[in-house]
């Protein structure tokens, strides 16, 4: 096996894990619920029994210094693609340990054997591909053993395990398996150089590779490497044949052969002369400079379980666990600006949360071991009171998971108690005998809104993720309102300003808890100012990642800025943001098994006054192709729509935009130029525009919300909120349909947004942006919607369980009403749903409606979208046509011309949208490469 091909197929299955991953939904659930058993620990090696074949005399793997093999790469036809050249590059030392450097036109790659009367060990079957974890489990084994097994036997070996890495991050480590089998097929003649070479050993030898990912709903990706081999004696590797394809079909590396040129062996020449000796390798590039942080950071190692800031004092404090020899069981105060520790006295045993007064004039903490609460004044840190939380005697005692204080008045303070004991309310340290949300798991975190009449809980612990509004009563605690699945997995920070609730990055209005949007890619989000948040960014994975915070507008959700604060910060760290003084906030890396604690306290003038964001500018290439050309534009975008009347696309353009965020894009197909709206709402997706060109329709992700703009100001005329679930929280817009007769009425088929599988949450009727009570079910509908030529009937396809259904859907006065379904209409990857000519057209099958009896199917497509005008489609290609344009008939199914719009196109999802005459754009979104527009343009479009 090629170390080459070994060491490159990893690589992609690792790929094809993460992207598994990202499009698989929701992260949601503790390790256990997430994905797949992992595979467990083993190693198996199975022998088979039998006489061995003693080919010591005809030594069939040489490796001696100076060997060195040249082989031409043949393509199935025959044809030489390339070649291929083997050299001993170091060794045999005295342990018989041999490099053996492989290399072709593209790449080289070295393998360490070693070589004895026992065949060839392959030292590191895994190359530099595996993680320490899995080369430790994986070891070493024989890719070639002597004596030979018995003809027609099998010899196998099984590695399998923890990968060591978190390969789709959602924050658990992936496992694999390995596979290694070898079946000796026997000597057999084999022409070389001219004549007959008898006594070649013939192996078939086969290489599975597969990861297990963790994230909900994926499937294991494999990747098989099959080869048979041909070793003549005293030559060593003649003849090979190769393939690699993964599970689901992607052939990685085509069927060749590999055969033997030249070769120089123990000082024999071979065929023709041997190729000089390549080159010496150039030096490597000098390493970038490291990146320059935003700002001036300062680490204090303080072992710590909380942090707080005292902004009368100019302090924080952190709770500081009983293991630190001298200073445990106390609290520690850190100048800001000095980075100078002290500590107090002992407070009680394993003091860990904290809670400051808004006035600054007591802390309370929460002390594990004891279980009590104690309030100390400040800043003398004199006790004033202390109490034992809830107990009882099957469930023991329960400690503070969290304590927030009234702004209102520092004697009132209420605290989250573990084991299911709800939440509590102090007043003069004294337990209330209301308590809220007993035996509820959950409100991990606590905050009090301006006034202290409201505390709002939020369950970080469980999968129900929920949000909680409780009333504060002179007697304790009662819950008013709950909305689940309010924040995604690894949210760690609640706070309340300007009237809303910060629920990690996604905000609420108060009181009722209806979603208001969301910050773009950030976690934990903390005020900062008047309507300025400062966040996390969400990782973008590794061991030792760069780190950055957002500084977002809290109410038009758009990002101004991003700071980085630290090039080396472990991802999937516990982390804690506190904002401090003017101009500088702290980082707590609280204790933890896998990571040192310490605080970081970052300053940066960017802080005090917010840059402004640069001008927005999209990179254009060119391209043409034998039957058109146009322009690449990098647009970061959702969705694609076009304007006819006024020759415009609008695009919807996401909050991770820095300073363009949560706009819609106005681009010129002739001039190349993009103009963006001002804000529009939150994470900006769906969109559809009025057959008159009256308005553009808008799905706003992070509200939940459909938004209505007038053409071509942009002005809104309006906005609906779509339902809300108890247990499934809000659905967002996953696809809208406007009605081509009333530009009032619109359709939406919604979808959970916390990513539950299905996702669907049924079908609703928006009349003058009022919702209708009556919508389609929810679990299994229509994913895409498209009304008929009059209106009065709404189609709806079902794209993502295998039931794959076509709907006809009744338009009423009062709602929407299924009339009829048709299972198995379209298949897996379908992404096109449209009306024309009495038919629906659903991905590149078409129905005859209203009855939605197939009509037929245009060959070699994949999606279809009809022409504004006329009986003609415009279809993308299947996978044997890829890059490709289809224009066919919708009468007869026969395909008029085929166009090249890409030479090479990318696998991602796509979406077709009409343009002028002669222009169509292609929308191409992924998590793994930039988004892009093509603009197409060929004398050959209808």
């Amino acid at each position: 096996m090629s170390p080459l091909e070994r060491c490159c197929v990893l690589g992609v299955v690792a790929v094809a894990c993460v992207q598994l991953a990202a499009c698989g939904g929701s992260s949601s659930g503790s390790p256990l619920e997430r994905g797949s058993t992992p595979f467990p620990a083993a190693v198996v090696d199975e022998l088979p029994p039998g006489t061995r074949i003693d080919v010591s005399a005809q030594n069939l793997f040489p490796m001696g210094t100076g060997d060195v093999w040249n082989y031409a790469i043949l393509n199935t036809s025959g044809a030489q693609t390339g070649t291929d050249t083997r050299r001993v590059s170091s060794g045999p030392d005295v342990s018989g340990r041999v490099g053996l450097t492989e290399s072709d036109s593209q790449s080289t790659d070295t393998t360490m054997y070693v070589v004895s009367g026992d065949g060839l060990l392959l030292v590191a079957p895994l190359g530099t591909a595996a993680t320490a974890t899995a080369a430790s489990i994986v070891g070493s084994f024989f890719e070639y053993a002597t004596p030979l097994y018995p003809q027609g036997a099998t010899r196998r070996h099984v590695r399998s395990g923890p990968w060591g890495a978190d390969l789709d991050g959602d924050g658990v480590g992936e496992s694999f398996w390995l596979e290694y089998t070898q079946v000796f097929l026997g000597f057999e003649n084999l022409q070389l150089f001219g004549s007959t070479t008898p006594n070649v050993a013939h192996f078939r030898n086969v290489f599975r590779f597969t990861v297990r990912p963790t994230a909900p709903r994926n499937t294991d990706v494999t990747l098989t490497i099959t080869e048979e081999t041909w070793f003549a004696p005293n030559l060593g590797l003649v003849k090979a044949t190769r393939t690699a394809a993964d599970s689901r079909g992607t052939i990685f590396d085509p069927l060749h052969t590999l055969t033997l040129t030249s070769a120089t062996v123990a000082g024999v020449n071979y065929g023709s002369a041997p190729p000089p000796p390549p080159p010496p390798p150039p030096p490597p590039p000098p390493p970038p400079p490291p990146p320059v942080l935003d700002g001036q950071a300062v680490d204090v190692p303080l072992v710590h379980n909380a942090l707080v800031y005292d902004r009368v004092r100019n302090l924080y404090y952190a709770s500081v666990p009983g293991s630190v020899i001298g200073k445990g069981n106390s609290i520690a105060m850190i100048d800001p600006a000095t980075a100078q520790v002290t500590y107090s006295s002992p407070v009680g045993s394993e003091p860990k949360a904290l809670a400051i007064a808004a006035d600054a004039s007591v802390l309370y903490v929460g002390l594990d071991g004891s279980g009590d609460i104690v309030k100390l004044a400040l800043p003398s840190m004199t006790e004033q009171g202390r109490t034992k939380l809830v107990s009882d005697p099957v469930s023991g005692q329960s400690r503070a998971k969290a304590i927030a204080v009234s702004p209102s008045d520092p004697n009132v303070a209420a605290v989250t108690m573990s084991l299911g004991f709800g939440v509590g309310l102090l007043r003069d340290m004294v337990m209330q005998p209301q308590r809220a949300t007993v035996l509820i798991y959950g409100n991990n975190l606590l905050a009090f809104d301006a006034g202290g009449a409201n505390l709002y809980g939020l369950n970080t612990e469980t999968t129900e993720f929920g949000l909680r509004r409780i009333q504060v009563l002179a007697d304790g605690l009662a819950e008013q309102a709950e909305i689940g699945s309010a924040i995604g997995y690894g949210t760690a920070a609640l706070n309340f300003a300007d009237g809303r609730v910060i629920a990690g990055a996604q905000l609420y209005d108060a009181p009722a808890l209806t979603a208001s949007g969301l910050i773009s890619e950030a976690q934990d989000c903390a005020p900062l100012g008047p309507a300025q948040l400062l966040c996390f960014a969400v990782p973008e994975g590794g061991y030792n990642t760069e780190s950055r915070f957002l500084l977002a507008d809290s109410s038009t959700f758009v990002i101004g800025a991003s700071l980085l604060y630290s090039t080396t910060e472990p991802a999937f760290i516990a982390r804690h943001l506190v904002p401090g003084p003017a101009g500088q906030v702290a980082i707590s890396y609280p204790s933890s098994y896998s990571s040192p604690s310490s605080v970081r306290l970052f300053s940066s003038a960017q802080l005090l006054t917010p840059p402004t964001p640069p001008a927005v500018s999209w990179p254009v290439t060119a391209f043409s192709t034998q039957d058109g050309g146009g322009f690449d534009l990098g647009l970061t975008h959702n969705s694609l729509v076009y304007d006819s009347g006024r020759n415009l696309y609008y695009a919807s353009v996401p909050g991770s935009v820095i300073g363009s965020g949560n706009s819609i894009a106005a681009i010129d197909p002739g001039t190349r130029g993009v103009t963006h709206s001002a804000p529009i709402g939150s994470e900006p997706n769906a969109l559809a525009i009025a057959a008159d060109g009256s308005a553009l329709y808008v799905g706003l992700d992070g509200s939940g919300e459909v938004l209505k703009l007038s053409l071509p100001s942009m002005t809104p005329l309006g906005r609906s909120r779509l339902v809300v679930d108890s247990s499934f929280g809000r659905a967002r817009a996953e696809t809208i349909a406007v009605s081509p007769g009333d530009a009032s009425v619109v359709a939406v088929s919604m979808a959970w947004f916390a990513g539950f599988s299905p996702r669907h949450a049924g079908v609703a009727l928006l009349r003058d942006m009022v919702l209708q009570p009556k919508r389609t079910q929810v679990h299994t509908g229509s994913n895409l919607v498209a009304f008929d030529s009059a209106g009065a009937t709404l189609y709806g396809v079902n794209t993502e369980t295998s039931e794959f259904g076509l709907r006809r859907i009744q338009v009423l006065a009062d709602g929407l009403a299924e009339q009829l379904a048709v299972p198995a209409a379209i298949g897996y990857g379908t992404r096109a749903l449209s009306f024309t000519n009495d038919r629906v057209v659903a991905g590149r099958a078409l129905y005859d409606a209203p009855a939605l009896t197939a009509a037929g199917v245009i060959s070699t497509a994949s999606d279809c979208w009809p022409k504004f005008s006329g009986t003609q489609l415009l279809c993308f290609g299947d996978y044997s046509n890829p890059g490709r344009l289809l224009v066919a008939n919708s009468s007869d199914f026969v395909i008029g011309a085929s166009l090249v719009y890409a030479a090479s196109e990318p696998n991602l999802p796509r979406r077709l949208v009409q343009g002028p005459p002669g222009q169509i754009a292609i929308s191409y979104g992924s998590y793994f490469s930039p988004p892009v527009i093509r603009l197409f343009s060929s004398s050959r479009l209808p």
